[in-house]
């Protein structure tokens, strides 16, 4: 069977590209953590301070919601985060809460997420979105200073 030099350039050309289409894959980029924090005293549902942990108090942190997103990660006290990218570098060094849309996760009509027993100082906190069933990587940090009952807004270091 005899095949035309254009014919064979076309299939030279076209072979690769979709080769190269179906290896691209979509990097989600990594979410504009804005976040603002309440903070509560740590109370019982009865209205009464928790015995033994009048040292804790609750925070609630909030931020704008990302479009299409199907959930976030909320890292607290997280040092193994890259600043720069956004990578894990190493085991996980703090706690994850994994965050559910809608629901008990909505606070003013924002996504939100109320930590109970929050230590008192500096908390940072670092979010992620999950999009297209894939996780992005995790935002810059957003430091809160909790001492007492109040609003607060992001401290740098």
């Amino acid at each position: 069977m005899l095949v035309s030099a254009t014919g064979r350039l076309l299939s030279l050309l076209i072979v690769p590209l979709i080769t190269t289409t179906i290896l691209v894959v979509a990097v989600l980029d990594r979410p504009n953590f804005r976040a603002v924090a309440r903070v509560k005293q740590h109370f019982h549902k009865t209205g009464d301070l928790i015995a033994g942990e009048e040292h804790l108090l609750k925070v609630i942190v909030k931020w704008d919601a990302i479009g299409a997103a199907e959930g976030y990660e909320l890292c607290h006290n997280c040092n193994h985060i890259l600043e720069e990218t956004g990578v894990e570098n190493g085991e996980v060094d703090g706690t994850i809460y994994r965050i559910e849309i809608g629901g008990k996760n909505m606070c003013g009509g924002q996504p939100c997420y109320v930590m109970s027993g929050a230590p008192i100082g500096y908390n940072k906190f670092h979010l992620r979105v999950k999009k297209g069933g894939e996780w992005s990587p995790w935002s810059n940090y957003q430091n809160f200073n909790v001492k007492e009952p109040g609003n607060f807004e992001h401290e740098e270091l």
